[in-house]
């Protein structure tokens, strides 16, 4: 993936990211960025009601969040925010 793009840190020990607590190096890049890829569950979880270009990867890992994304338990999803479910695998 680093040589696609530029992975960042959000220097937190948070499981998602949890904006209130991430470094000024990456809400600057957050804020500025045409487009977020947040993968895994956690970022699913803090950052689907935060504003942006916001694309979800992640496997739906307890009956919260796959009732929330429409899917199965185990179902692996690429979804945007506010647009729940897209695309399930």
């Amino acid at each position: 993936m680093h040589e696609l793009t530029e992975i960042i840190d959000n220097g937190s020990d948070a499981p998602g990211t949890l904006l209130a607590d991430c470094n000024p190096q990456f809400l600057k890049h957050f804020k500025e960025a045409d487009i977020i890829i947040a993968k895994g569950q956690g970022n699913f979880e803090t950052l689907s009601e935060e504003p942006g270009n916001i694309f979800f990867l992640f496997k739906a890992k307890c009956r919260v969040i796959a009732e929330h994304a429409a899917v199965k338990i185990g179902s692996h999803v690429i979804t945007r925010r506010n647009q729940i479910p897209s695309l399930i695998y």
